[in-house]
């Protein structure tokens, strides 16, 4: 029996028509790539250049959208011929714009501002600015500091399009802090934010104390993944870390407002009985 010959486009794009693939959306992704790599590889197909261009920096692509210039500057190729959606102005090396990640708006929401109906790109600045982009004008509108003790360098999604992780670089110290043993013990830091409008979930810190051996770390679908130096991964459940943080937290705010309430009964802050109130306000948290 000779090889099966496989249906051309026209039959592909008929049977698709008549629901032949609708039963698994992975065949359906399939079969599209299938149809659009026989258009583009067939021997009768040509390519004209329409447009041609040239980047210092990295260029960036995006659901129709290419960017340069560090994503200030971006070109709609959805058209014929691309066109510039945006030019955002000049600014300094430190606010150029390390990392960003398009936001769609989510279908059926109700959404408290007009504009947040419409695409948005959501950048890391070099000063640890993030903020939050029209995708089509390229008008700041929303922004928020992250922090000043560390350097954020990388934006990944944890959720798709609903929370996001701001990763920092890695803490690598001096040789001389290695040498003497006076480096910091934190690899990095991990900012956790749901989208639109920000909110901060948490900013969750990667010790080597706590960690030993650490080499790496990221966050994807709640889900901490550590990587160590002897190859080791290990997976923690990061809503678990959350809820046991705020279980802490709660637990250290009733332990001070009962130590309080015992200062006022008393009517005393002596160092003996501040003591002695301390051994007791542990009995009386639930």
């Amino acid at each position: 029996m000779g090889r099966t010959r496989k249906a051309n486009v026209c039959r592909r794009l008929s049977r698709r028509a008549l629901g032949f693939y609708a039963r698994d959306a992975g065949v359906v992704q399939r079969t599209n790539l299938g149809i659009l790599r026989a258009l583009v590889c067939q021997e009768s197909t040509k390519f004209k250049n329409v447009w041609t261009t040239h980047s210092k920096s990295p260029i960036a692509y995006e659901r129709g959208r290419i960017y340069f210039d560090n994503y200030r500057c971006c070109v709609s190729s959805v058209a014929s011929e691309p066109r510039k959606l945006y030019e955002m102005p000049k600014c300094s090396k430190s606010e150029k714009i390390e990392d960003a990640l398009l936001w769609e708006c989510p279908v059926g929401d109700i959404l408290p501002d007009p504009s947040d109906y419409k695409s948005s790109l959501i950048a890391l600045t070099a000063h640890n600015w993030l903020l939050r982009i029209s995708a089509t004008t390229g008008e700041v509108l929303e922004k928020i500091y992250l922090a000043s003790y560390c350097k954020f360098r990388y934006l990944s999604w944890d959720t798709p399009q609903e929370v996001i992780a701001v990763k920092s670089a890695q803490n690598k110290g001096s040789a001389a802090a290695r040498q003497a043993g006076t480096s910091s013990p934190v690899l990095l830091y991990l900012a956790v934010f749901r989208v639109l409008p920000f909110s901060l979930v948490g900013i969750l810190e990667i010790n080597k104390k706590v960690f030993e051996n650490v080499t790496d770390a990221t966050l994807s679908h709640g889900i901490l993944i550590v990587m160590y130096s002897s190859g080791l991964v290990r997976l923690y459940s990061f809503q678990a870390i959350i809820e046991q943080t705020h279980h802490l937290h709660s637990l250290k705010f009733h332990l001070w407002r009962t130590h309080s309430r015992l200062e006022a009964i008393l009517g005393t802050t002596s160092s003996r009985l501040i003591r002695r109130n301390r051994k007791e306000f542990f009995i009386f948290v639930p």
